[in-house]
């Protein structure tokens, strides 16, 4: 990772070090080799700018910008330890070299010393925080200390300012795992029989496809707890995706008892009442949760397909529009769009949405198919 955007970071400060003129006290000699430095530096030939500023430095050995400038191109073919070596004579010799105090704690992290790099990345930091080469390394650095908690604090912002880098991801999600472990560790530590722990087990047994053994602990957690909001919601959604529609809907009337005031569980209510075709009750849920949630798409869905049972194409056809213009990529609203248009004799309309439908299909399929290799290297 040290690799392109490092070069790019390290590049973007050799403006300040190639403006240095030498001095008059400074020979022609002197005057040519600094020349040949910045002209090796600005082309990326490390190995001749090394050379070039050994001189230098021989001739020059009080030149900040000489020692830092070797300190670079020492960087980025890899040594980092004679890095830190010129690096920290040219602080030495000014303090105030802010892009030497930023590649000393990069070498620092590279050589392996993390515990020198830290504080000089942290410093870095309050003045770069949009830099992503300083935010990335001080994230990795927390990382590799078992600081879990700044390192992802870090990371999360390598992966706003890089949103496409596959590196910032994966260490975000890396740091995510290690503060979830962390937490559900100690969870088990200080609270082994409590709901939380329960409910924590149901969750994990619930992603594994176990769901008896799910719904036996979201059982055991509303058990210790039965006023805990969320439990029953969860419950239900179990027994709703296991095709057990009336433990379901009884679960989600419990947890409107606990919570009143949730659309998402009027809609799940409704929901469960269309697919028992009670379309009247699941029509006044579904409403309630509009009202309660008035952008609700999956609600919005629901009630344009009791629409189009009721016969009421219009109104279906409508509220479907304004689902996908606020939601373009509303996989389901498309097809059944796709299906009344197609009742309608509205063919053009029908085929734009079925070649929608199907778009959105195979950019899921992809997507998942993505997830699994992802898993399966994991």
């Amino acid at each position: 990772m040290k690799q392109v955007f490092l070069l790019v970071f390290s590049l973007s400060f050799l403006c300040t070090s190639m403006s240095v003129k030498p001095s008059a006290a400074q020979s022609p000699s002197l005057s040519d080799l600094s020349s040949q430095g910045r002209a090796a530096l600005r082309d990326q030939q490390f190995d001749r700018a090394e050379k070039v500023y050994e001189q230098v430095v021989k001739l020059d050995p009080r030149s900040a910008e000489a020692h830092s400038n070797l300190g670079l191109a020492l960087y980025m073919q890899g040594s980092y330890p004679r890095a830190i070596s010129e690096l920290r004579k040219a602080l030495e010799l000014n303090p105030h070299l802010d892009h030497a105090q930023v590649l000393l704690g990069l070498s620092y992290f590279n050589a392996g010393e993390v515990e020198r790099a830290i504080p000089l990345l942290e410093k870095a930091y309050e003045t770069k925080k949009d830099d992503p080469v300083v935010v990335a390394h001080l994230g990795l650095a927390y990382l590799r200390q078992e600081k879990d908690d700044k390192a992802l604090v870090m990371l999360s912002r390598w992966a706003e300012l890089e949103p496409n880098s596959q590196d910032a991801l994966y260490f975000k999600g890396k740091a995510s795992l290690y503060v979830a472990s962390n937490s559900f560790v100690q969870l088990t530590k200080v609270a082994p029989d409590s709901y939380r722990m329960f409910q924590l087990r149901a969750e994990m047994l619930r992603q594994q496809g176990m769901t008896p053994a799910a719904i036996t602990e979201y059982k055991k957690a509303i058990a210790r707890k039965p006023d805990a909001a969320g439990l029953h919601y969860a419950l239900g959604l179990v027994y709703r995706e296991a095709g057990r529609l009336d433990e379901a809907l009884s679960e989600f009337n419990e947890e409107l008892k606990i919570s009143p005031s949730d659309a998402m569980t009027d809609f799940l209510i409704g929901d469960v009442y269309r697919q028992q075709n009670k379309l009247d009750t699941a029509q006044q849920y579904l409403s309630q949760a509009l009202d309660l949630q008035p952008g609700l798409a999956d609600a919005q869905l629901d009630l344009a397909k009791i629409y189009h049972a009721q016969g009421k194409a219009d109104d279906a056809v409508k509220l479907l529009q304004t689902v996908v213009a606020a939601n373009p990529d509303a996989q389901e609203a498309h097809y059944v769009l796709f299906s009344l248009y197609k009742e309608r004799g509205q063919m053009e309309e029908a085929r734009k949405e079925l070649q929608t439908f199907e778009a959105l299909k195979r950019k899921a399929a992809d997507q998942e198919e993505k997830r699994m290799r992802l898993d399966s290297i994991n």
